[in-house]
């Protein structure tokens, strides 16, 4: 089975503005995009130990049951790719075949910044594009995630959990901008206010420098506009959606910010766009 349409790969820290990007690319002609299908994380490794497993067992089966004779073969590296493969096209199109105008996919899910080795292995011709966005507006979107989704309390600086996150955001943090750095050559690197101060130019962008080739829009630019969106929402799914217009914003502290600038270190590389 080939699967010959071009696979690109959204990534960034929770709360960059991969959504976004990601509803960015559903709207070019030819391009089916989809998110947080989070393949690399919850189903790679998984995938990779049954194989090990079936493996190991066809090994004893080859050699008791048929006296060495068994010509079962196990799963080579090759296969594994391809039924990794195989796995993931049929969670994306769940179950359907490829449609035929498919030029690319793009599959946006935060982690897979973190999961390039698995993406590697799996689609060694994929595309990797990473959202950044500073850290202090991150950290800030992520306590406003916290606060309207699992507890009121993030709203306050002083709650234990609202600490807890902002210390291991700058432990983790680093990570990810080490990662950007040694992989910089790997990845289509691309911030967040850049995209969303020039949508129309990152369209033109994605096209030619990404997925190769000018496709066109299916949906004017204004669509993707944070205000086009909420109006397609019901008013009860509007006042709590991610998307939001107001100034209900988290206001972190000096100390919080402070903390965010000493830890949290912009990555030493120049951006595509």
């Amino acid at each position: 089975m080939s699967f010959r349409c071009k696979k690109i790969f959204v990534g960034g820290y929770t709360k960059s503005g991969t959504t976004f990007v990601g509803r960015a690319f559903d709207i070019i002609n030819g391009v089916y995009a989809k998110g947080e299908e989070d393949y690399f994380r919850l189903m790679f490794h998984g995938v990779t130990n049954l194989v090990r497993e079936f493996n190991s067992n066809i090994k004893v089966v080859n050699r008791e049951v048929y006296d060495g004779l068994g010509s079962i073969p196990p799963v080579d590296r090759g296969s594994l790719r391809l039924l990794q493969q195989k796995i993931f096209f049929h969670l994306f199109f769940a179950g359907k075949p490829v449609p035929d105008d498919c030029v690319a996919i793009v599959e946006k899910s935060p982690h897979n910044i973190f999961r390039l080795k698995e993406l590697t292995f799996t689609f060694p011709a994929a595309i990797n594009v990473c959202v950044y966005r500073h850290a202090v507006p991150v950290f800030a979107s992520l306590m406003r995630h916290m606060r309207d989704h699992r507890n009121e309390k993030f709203d306050d600086p002083d709650f234990g959990l609202r600490r807890e996150m902002l210390q291991n955001f700058c432990k983790r943090w680093p990570e990810y901008v080490q990662i950007i750095e040694d992989n910089r050559a790997k990845l289509k690197m691309v911030q967040y206010q850049s995209v969303a101060d020039n949508t129309a130019g990152f369209l033109d962008f994605a096209q030619t420098d990404i997925i190769g080739e000018k496709l066109g829009l299916s949906a004017p630019v204004e669509t993707l506009t944070k205000e086009h969106y909420l109006s397609t929402l019901p008013p009860e799914v509007r006042e709590k959606s991610l998307v939001q217009t107001s100034a209900n914003k988290i206001k972190l502290t000096d100390a919080e910010k402070t903390m965010i600038a000493e830890h949290c270190k912009d990555p030493a590389i120049t951006f595509d766009f």
